[in-house]
């Protein structure tokens, strides 16, 4: 060891200066290579995938805010669609409407002489379905009849309307005969 120390103090002064440099741009340049290279690109690709995930959970948090809206909407056309099915169902329910057309007009005051059934209508998206009635009862319970069979929840349209008086004279409690049509619908799925 005394050796090196020898030699090295035997070394002029401008050289051990220049070594002293080599060494410390040799220790700057095995630190870059070897720690601070290696720790940038570390931190550059975490920070890469920071910025990835960040987004991914924005994407997340607007799916589940859409979310909400969607089943919120979903339950509305839900919804929607029973109605739908009630004004226009899949099925004729014909017996189900004429005890409903019956309720109506007994609830009018009317009296019912005939309920008759025609044949079918098929159009595009749905089918007609006629059903003839004759009806007597006062001006007032007519109207009352046809005013409830407007507000049934099932689509209902009456027409070719014939009114009769019964009787003579101009009396006020006078009796009408009405012959008409209601005609309801029904789903078409083909």
């Amino acid at each position: 060891m005394n050796d090196f120390i020898d030699k090295f103090n035997s070394v002029p002064l401008a050289q051990k200066v220049v070594g002293l440099v080599i060494v410390a741009v040799a220790v700057a340049v095995g630190y870059l290579m070897v720690i601070h290279n290696p720790m940038t690109e570390e931190i550059s690709d975490l920070e890469t995938q920071a910025t990835s995930l960040q987004r991914e959970a924005d994407r997340l948090e607007q799916i589940r805010e859409n979310q909400a809206q969607v089943v919120a909407r979903l339950e509305d056309l839900t919804a929607q669609l029973h109605v739908a099915r009630e004004k226009l169902p899949e099925g004729a329910e014909i017996p189900s409407l004429l005890q409903r057309i019956h309720n109506q007009a007994q609830t009018a005051g009317l009296s019912i002489n005939r309920f008759r059934r025609n044949e079918d209508i098929s159009r595009t998206d749905f089918i007609e379905i006629p059903v003839d009635m004759d009806l007597t009862g006062s001006f007032d319970e007519v109207t009352n009849f046809f005013f409830f069979v407007g507000r049934m929840t099932r689509i209902v349209n009456i027409r070719q309307i014939n009114i009769r008086r019964t009787g003579s004279g101009l009396t006020p409690d006078g009796e009408l005969t009405v012959s008409a049509q209601a005609t309801t619908y029904q789903w078409n799925p083909n």
